[in-house]
């Protein structure tokens, strides 16, 4: 325990780990080698791969695999740079367990192997749901394998909402509702200084999509291939979220560190995040729930996911298969959505008794996955990221307009979406 809690310290700082994680079982091959795996996350992906390549070692006892871990504590366009850097040193893994978000940005440059083949050949991924991977396609072809997936819900402190006399929310709430109740549930001192939060405008890529999904809109374009700053719905939305901050005065101005920590101290009573909080929850003692996203025109929000792909550089692309496979068996999934990671995959996985016990609406995860759209990644994911999260900071907190703030990122976007052109075409 003591060697786990020094490799999630390490994981806090932003670093990579690495381990060789082999265990002596009967051996069924006689296969010699070694494999090279990134992973990221915390505790409970690190364990869940640790496990997994323990068992794997069962099956294969003479090849070893590294594992390295990153907690993409800079977001998926520092992960997708680092992961360029390491092929252009020839440092690159053999297995990379990455996001939706950096999936086109490697598939463009052939970095990974089609998958199509090795699917076809495994009915095991039957019970994935079939969504999953119509998100992982790259002009025909599968180059990623989903694991485990996140879609943004509320999460909401539900005593603080007892505390208020308040209603937990329903399926049916509404942007004005959400408003409301993020008024009521915001608490001020004598002085008129808030000393709990409503709800916490989400200062991440991610985080934001619900909103502009549940509007009808999005910052760049259905087919991810231009900028979509200019429709007005996206003004619309912008406009609610700067009134959360300014004019109902319910949330934190954007860019403050530790929100999540006075999410579970109970100092902010909803935040926008996906299934990754559990643990801490849980951890927190944290008397915490879902709720749909607040709709506009609809409840849709945002999925992301982790998937497995194999280097188009390795030496040992079966081995690496049979890497693969061990990673996302029940075994696996089970263990990292009951540990309080990702939604699994597999959806007998999300259907235990551990999976379902907490948080208590727990199902929602599921039954919301039709109201999902993926998260814009285009292969120039790394820099619409950057510019949109950059003009959105800067529009919240007063240092540029609104309007302003929407024709530059426009303008970025838009040589951002002619330069990966010229790439990929």
């Amino acid at each position: 325990m003591e060697m786990l809690r020094r490799t999630l310290l390490t994981l806090l700082a932003g670093a990579s780990i690495a381990a060789v994680v082999t265990a002596p079982a009967l051996a069924q091959s006689d296969e010699t080698g070694s494999l090279r795996l990134m992973t990221f996350g915390g505790d409970a992906q690190l364990k869940a791969t640790q496990d997994a390549v323990a068992r794997f070692n069962e099956k294969y006892p003479n090849v070893t695999v590294e594992v390295g871990i990153d907690s993409v504590s800079g977001g998926w366009g520092d992960f997708v740079s680092r992961v360029l850097q390491q092929y252009n040193a020839g440092q690159q893994y053999d297995v990379y367990h990455t996001a939706v978000e950096t999936l086109q940005s490697f598939a463009a440059r052939d970095m990974f192997l089609p998958l199509d083949d090795f699917i076809a050949a495994n009915d095991t991924f039957a019970d994935f749901d079939q969504r999953l991977f119509e998100l992982t396609e790259y002009k025909g072809s599968t180059y990623f394998i989903p694991s485990t997936w996140n879609n943004i819900m509320v999460n909401y402190n539900r005593a603080l909402f007892e505390e208020a006399g308040i209603e937990f929310p329903s399926r049916e709430w509404t942007w004005e509702e959400f408003a409301d109740i993020a008024q009521q549930l915001t608490v001020r001192d004598a002085g008129g200084n808030v000393t709990q939060f409503g709800y916490e405008v989400p200062s991440f890529f991610f985080g934001l999509m619900p909103w502009f999904f549940s509007n009808g809109t999005s910052p760049i374009t259905e087919d991810w291939t231009a900028s979509n700053m200019t429709d007005p719905k996206v003004k619309e939305t912008l406009e609610y979220l700067y009134d959360l901050i300014h004019e109902y005065k319910v949330s934190p101005v954007p860019g403050q560190e530790g929100i999540e920590n006075q999410f579970f101290a109970g100092q902010i009573a909803m935040i926008s995040r996906g299934h990754w909080i559990v643990q801490n929850a849980i951890s927190s003692e944290l008397d915490m729930d879902v709720a749909v996203q607040p709709a506009r025109e609809s409840h849709n929000t945002v999925i992301g996911f982790g998937a497995y792909g194999i280097s188009s550089k390795t030496a040992s692309p079966e081995l690496a298969e049979a890497l693969v496979l061990e990673l996302l068996s029940p075994e696996t999934q089970q263990a990292e959505g009951e540990l309080g990671g990702a939604v699994p995959g597999r959806r007998s996985a999300a259907e235990t008794e551990g999976f379902l016990a907490f948080p208590p609406s727990a199902a929602l995860y599921y039954e919301t996955l039709p109201d999902t759209q993926a998260v814009p990644s285009p292969a120039n994911f790394q820099e619409v990221d950057q510019i949109v999260m950059r003009y959105f900071t800067a529009m919240m907190t007063g240092e540029i307009s609104i309007d302003d703030g929407i024709a530059q990122a426009d303008q970025e976007l838009t040589r951002s979406f002619q330069r990966i052109a010229r790439i990929t075409q």
